[in-house]
């Protein structure tokens, strides 16, 4: 659980906890172990293991993301994958206008299918924060 202080380590850990608890109070089953056809993925992003296997895209300490970043660029992976959804944008068009190459474009398409479930979970603690600090926003969609 990579932190950068003791406390947030403490506090990302109590996070977990109380995400583990609600679960068990739902009535579900928490197990470790190889993944049965019967079973559902829990995601809890602070245990989520960082990869290095991407190209375009790395990890940048902060406080509570865990997605990747494209590579050089202050842009997280979703920004490009929710820009792309909303606009309807081919692999082509995307990489034209954000000046990326298509390989990348087509990496980071990868990255956000496989940790959809990650990337919806920052958005919603993103929202959360926003709304504490008074931001008004629109209903979720």
């Amino acid at each position: 659980m990579q932190a950068p202080s003791l406390k947030d380590a403490v506090l990302r850990a109590s996070s977990v906890m109380l995400v583990l608890a609600r679960e068990l109070a739902g009535g579900k089953h928490l197990y470790l172990g190889e993944r049965r056809e019967s079973s559902e993925r829990l995601v809890l992003p602070e245990l989520e293991p960082l990869s290095s296997t991407w190209r375009w895209l790395v990890s940048r300490p902060h406080p509570w993301r865990r997605q990747l970043w494209v590579k050089g660029r202050k842009l997280l992976a979703s920004q490009v994958w929710t820009e792309m959804r909303a606009n309807q944008l081919t692999v082509e068009q995307a990489a034209e206008e954000l000046d990326l190459p298509c390989e990348a474009v087509e990496e980071i398409l990868r990255y956000c299918e496989a940790n959809a479930a990650l990337i919806a979970l920052e958005a919603a603690e993103e929202r959360r924060r926003l709304q504490d600090a008074g931001v008004p926003l629109a209903p979720a969609a």
